[in-house]
Parts: structure tokens; sequence; C-alpha cells
């Protein structure tokens, strides 16, 4: 059985309306009622799927705000 992670950091991202408008129409499309899980997939697929050796490196160079 697959372990879910606890949620526990907000991140804060300024979207323009399009951008917004266009991410809640696929995110209709793929069957989410909400944004922020969609967004949360989006981020997954890219980071797991475009990983690095020096993820911990890295990482510790990009400020959270």
């Amino acid at each position: 059985m697959k372990r879910h992670e606890k949620l526990t950091d907000e991140v804060k991202v300024w979207l323009g309306e399009t951008l917004k408008s266009d991410l809640k129409v696929i995110a209709a499309r793929q069957g989410f009622d909400s944004l922020s899980p969609f967004i949360r997939k989006i981020l997954r697929d890219f980071t797991y799927g475009h990983g690095s050796e020096q993820r911990d490196l890295l990482a510790g160079t990009v400020r959270d705000d």
C-alpha cells in the first residue's frame, strides 16, 4: 500500500487569469474538482519525472518565496 506524505508546507504561486482558467479546464477534464491537488500532481510528475542525483544540493539553492 502506498503511503501518502502529510501536506504541511504551503507555497503561494501568483498566476495570471488566463493561466489559472486554463489550468482549471485541464483539471476538470482530468476529473479534479479542485485546483490545488491538480497543481500538486503536475509538480510531482515534473519533479519525479526529471529527478537529479544532485537533488539535495540543488534544493538548497532555491528560496521558498
